[in-house]
C-alpha cells in the first residue's frame, strides 16, 4: 500500500515490514473489537436484572443495539478497507470512532462508576501497537477528554464562571479523585505500551537482520558446497549419510536423495569400513585413497580425508568426508611420466644422430671419391651405388629425425600464404610436369595474411602437397588448395580469427586404420619414405598453436584440414 508505507511506527520503523502491515493491522483491530464485543457485552445479556442494577449494565436493549452497531461498523471497516489507499490513517479513523462508542457506552452505564472503563486501555494498546507515537497521544488525549466530559459535563465550567470552582472541587472530590485515578492509568497504560511496542519492534527488527543474515549465510554456504568440485559427505553416529553435495553425487554417480539417510555399509562398503576403521583415531583429518567401481565396472579411483564431525558444543555428532575423483589425474600424471621419459629418450637421441650426421657426411663424401678415382666395375660399381644410396637415404633419414626433435622458439611475422603456396608450387611444378597428369589450383584470395612461422609454414605445406603427388595413381591428379577465416567464437572480437586451409588431393587415398597411425613417427607407406614427415608437419602445427586433421577415402582422395590462429 503506497501511501502506507510512508507512515512511521512507534518505533520508527514503516509498516511495510512482515507481520505489521497496515491491512492485517486492520484485519486485527476488527477482529478483536468483535471478540470484545462477543466476550463483554454478550455476556451481559445472560446478567439478571437486578444484577443490572447493581452493576449498572444498561437493558439488553441497549446492549443489542449496542452490539449490532458494533458488528456492522465492523463490517463496513473492512469492506471499505479494499478501498482506501492511505490505511494507516483509517486505523487511525476507527480507534477515534472506538473512543466514542465507547465513551457513549460508559456514560450510559454509570459514568465514573461504570465497570466498563478498562475499554478505554485496548483502544490505547491498540494505538501503541498500530499507530505512531504522535497519534496515539492524540487518541490518548481525546480518550481523556471524552471520558472527562461524558462525567462532568459543563459543571465545572459553570462553577468556574460563578467563582464557585474550589467549592465544586470540595464538594465533587471522591468524583475528581476516581477521575484523576482512570486517567493517570489510561496516561500510564498508554506510556507503558508505546516503550513495550517500540522494544517489540526494536528485537523484530534484530530478528529479521539476523534471520536475513543466516539466510545469507546459509545460502552463501550451499552456493560453496554446490560449486565446489570436490565431494562432500558426512555420516551420523548410525553410519547414515545425512549429506552430500553436488560434486559428491556426480563422482558416486548417485543422486543425492537417494543416498540421503542410507546407510555407508550397505551403498559403499569400502567406505564403511574405512570409517569404522578409522574410530579410534584424532579429530585431526585423516587422508586415504581407494578404488571405486563406476557404471561401467571400470576402476575409479577416489582419493579423499575423513575427520570428526562436531556440533555447537563440541561433540562428535559423526564424520566428514571431502573426496575427488583423481582417476583422471593419475592417468595424467602417468602421461607426464611417460612424456618425461621420452623427453629424454628423445634428446639423447637427438644429440646421437647430431654425432652420426658429421661422420656419416665424412664416409659419404670419401666414397664418392673413391668411386670417381677408382675404376670400378660390374658387380663393384653395382655395390659402390648401394653404398652411396644408403648413405644419402641414412643422411635423409638423419635430417628428417633432427626436425622432428627440434624445439626451437618459432619466428612469428606477417606474411601472405598465398605467395607462400605459390613459392612451392613453382618449384614442385619443376620436378612434376603437368602433362604427367599432375595439375595444382591455388584458389586462396590474393590478400589472405596470417601471422605465423613463415620457414615452418613451408615446410608444412611441402610436406602435404609432395604427399599429394606421391599419392598419384593412374588417373590425373589433381591437387587444390583453399583458405577461409572466420571467427573462433560468436562472440570473439573480429581480430580474434583463426585460419582454415584444405589442401585436397584426387589421389589413391587411404583407409582408416592407416588414418589412425598416419602420425606415428617412422610410419609410411613408401619404401623410399622416412616415416617422419607427417610426424614433423603435425608437431609445427601443435607448436603454432593448430590443428590439423585428414579425410581420406580409397580410390577417391584425400582432404587435410590445418586450422592455424591467424
Amino acid at each position: 500500500m503506497p501511501s502506507a508505507n510512508s507512515q512511521s511506527h512507534p518505533s520508527g520503523a514503516p509498516h511495510n515490514r512482515k507481520g505489521n502491515r497496515p491491512a492485517k493491522a486492520l484485519f486485527i483491530l476488527s477482529a478483536g473489537r468483535i471478540f470484545i464485543t462477543t466476550l463483554i457485552l454478550g455476556t451481559s445479556l445472560f446478567i439478571p436484572e437486578h444484577g443490572k442494577g447493581v452493576l449498572l449494565i444498561p437493558s439488553n436493549t441497549h446492549l443489542y443495539i449496542l452490539i449490532s452497531i458494533v458488528y456492522f461498523y465492523s463490517l463496513i471497516c473492512l469492506i471499505l478497507a479494499k478501498y482506501i489507499k492511505r490505511l494507516e490513517r483509517f486505523i487511525f479513523l476507527q480507534i477515534f470512532a472506538d473512543i466514542i462508542f465507547i465513551t457513549a457506552f460508559v456514560t450510559i452505564s454509570g459514568g465514573v462508576e461504570s465497570i466498563f472503563v478498562f475499554l478505554y486501555f485496548f483502544s490505547t494498546i491498540a494505538s501503541a501497537l498500530f499507530l505512531n507515537r504522535t497519534k496515539l497521544l492524540v487518541i490518548v488525549f481525546f480518550a481523556t477528554l471524552f471520558y472527562a466530559i461524558s462525567i462532568l459535563r459543563v459543571a465545572p465550567i459553570h462553577a468556574l464562571l460563578t467563582s464557585s470552582f474550589f467549592t465544586y472541587v470540595w464538594a465533587h472530590r471522591f468524583l475528581l479523585y476516581k477521575l484523576a485515578i482512570h486517567t493517570i492509568a489510561l496516561w500510564g497504560i498508554a506510556i507503558l505500551t508505546s516503550f513495550l511496542s517500540l522494544e517489540l519492534q526494536k528485537r523484530r527488527r534484530e530478528i529479521q537482520q539476523q534471520s536475513k543474515a543466516y539466510k545469507q549465510l546459509e545460502q552463501f554456504n550451499e552456493n560453496i558446497l554446490r560449486s565446489i568440485e570436490s565431494g562432500i559427505l558426512t555420516v551420523d553416529n548410525s553410519s547414515r549419510i545425512s549429506y552430500i553435495n553436488q560434486a559428491g553425487s556426480a563422482i558416486l554417480e548417485a543422486e543425492a536423495k537417494t543416498l540421503i539417510g542410507q546407510d555407508i555399509f550397505d551403498l559403499f562398503p569400502i567406505l564403511g569400513n574405512y570409517l569404522k576403521s578409522s574410530n579410534h583415531l584424532s579429530r585431526s583429518p585423516s587422508h586415504s585413497r581407494i578404488i571405486l567401481k563406476d557404471f561401467t565396472d571400470k576402476n575409479k579411483i577416489i582419493g579423499f580425508s575423513s575427520s570428526s564431525f562436531m556440533d555447537s558444543e563440541n561433540n562428535t555428532v559423526g564424520k566428514i568426508l571431502i573426496f575427488q575423483d583423481l582417476t583422471r589425474y593419475k592417468a595424467m600424471e602417468k602421461k607426464v611420466r611417460e612424456s618425461e621419459k621420452l623427453a629424454t629418450i628423445g634428446k639423447f637421441a637427438a644429440g646421437l644422430a647430431h654425432e652420426i650426421r658429421n661422420p656419416l657426411a665424412s664416409l659419404s663424401g670419401s666414397i664418392q671419391i673413391l668411386k670417381a678415382s677408382l675404376e670400378l666395375s660390374g658387380t663393384d660399381r653395382e655395390l659402390m651405388d648401394i653404398v652411396l644410396r644408403e648413405t644419402d637415404r641414412l643422411n635423409r633419414l638423419v635430417a628428417d629425425f633432427l626436425q622432428f626433435s627440434h624445439t626451437g622458439k618459432e619466428k612469428l611475422t606477417r606474411f601472405n600464404l598465398r605467395a607462400l603456396i605459390s613459392e612451392i608450387l613453382s618449384v614442385l611444378r619443376k620436378e612434376v610436369l603437368e602433362n604427367d597428369g599432375a595439375y595444382f589450383q591455388n584458389l586462396l584470395a590474393d590478400d589472405f595474411i596470417i601471422f605465423s612461422d613463415r620457414d615452418r609454414l613451408k615446410q608444412v605445406f611441402w610436406n602435404l602437397i609432395l604427399n599429394a603427388i606421391q599419392a598419384k595413381d593412374k588417373k590425373p591428379l589433381s591437387v587444390t588448395i583453399r583458405g577461409e577465416k572466420s571467427p573462433q567464437d560468436p562472440s570473439a572480437d573480429s581480430a580474434d580469427t583463426h585460419c582454415k586451409i584444405t589442401v585436397q588431393d584426387t589421389g589413391k587415398g587411404f583407409s582408416k586404420a592407416t588414418g589412425r597411425v598416419i602420425f606415428d613417427p617412422f610410419f609410411t607407406t613408401r619404401h623410399s619414405g622416412t616415416g617422419l614427415g607427417l610426424s614433423i608437419t603435425q608437431q609445427i602445427i601443435s607448436s603454432l598453436g593448430g590443428t590439423i586433421h585428414f579425410d581420406s577415402q580409397e580410390g577417391v582422395g584425400t582432404t587435410v584440414r590445418v586450422v592455424l590462429p591467424c
